[in-house]
């Protein structure tokens, strides 16, 4: 019995431990590629990771894709958590940009887009499972989206210029971040964003 169960005088039922277990084998998927790679991504280092037998790994997730896939998933849900555009308390415009700006490249530079976009590619010639792969990524990804336009809404652009400014962020931060991979940083990207930032106020009409 865990501490927080004794405290509460109430035993777990079968759906939240199977839950938690679920949540504990995602985890361990998303740190397995993050620190080995894709190639690490097997049930047997998902189930050493997570301190689990296979047979626990495999009871939750049936086989390789839908191991997979929880990776993908925790990557993107943490990122989503940890997403200013929920709490973030201003609709200054200058501010809300450099907000955006901020998140997307928070995340396009960290473990968790890489995660979830070296996965993407090393099945796109799975027809079926890079279907699956991309239809759960838009139902993580674009709420965050989404709630990005609602901000710039509420702060006095229009939903299309809304639309666009956050589609060219997003673009513009994700080329930046691949850019990386044959390029060594320079302040020229700081510079292109600034500029970003000046063209989205003008755009604000």
């Amino acid at each position: 019995m865990t501490v927080a169960t004794a405290r509460s005088g109430r035993r777990r039922t079968q759906s939240e431990r199977s839950e938690e277990m679920r949540g504990r084998l995602k985890s361990a998927a998303f740190e397995v590629v993050a620190t080995g790679g894709l190639d690490a991504l097997r049930i047997a280092t998902v189930a050493e990771q997570a301190g689990v037998s296979q047979g626990a790994v495999l009871h939750h997730f049936p086989n390789k894709n839908a191991i997979t896939l929880a990776a993908v998933e925790q990557a993107l849900e943490l990122a989503n958590a940890e997403s200013a555009v929920w709490d973030f308390d201003t609709d200054t415009p200058s501010l809300l940009l450099k907000a955006m700006v901020s998140e997307f490249r928070g995340f396009f530079f960290s473990d968790r887009f890489w995660v979830a976009a070296g996965i993407t590619i090393q099945h796109t010639k799975d027809t079926a499972f890079a279907a699956e792969l991309a239809g759960r990524v838009a139902e993580l990804r674009d709420p965050i989206y989404a709630a990005w336009v609602g901000r710039l809404e509420s702060a006095g652009w229009a939903n299309h210029a809304g639309q666009k400014l956050v589609r060219s962020c997003a673009s513009l931060l994700s080329g930046a971040a691949i850019r990386r991979l044959w390029s060594a940083p320079d302040s020229l990207t700081d510079e292109i964003l600034a500029d970003w930032i000046d063209f989205a106020l003008a755009a604000r009409g």
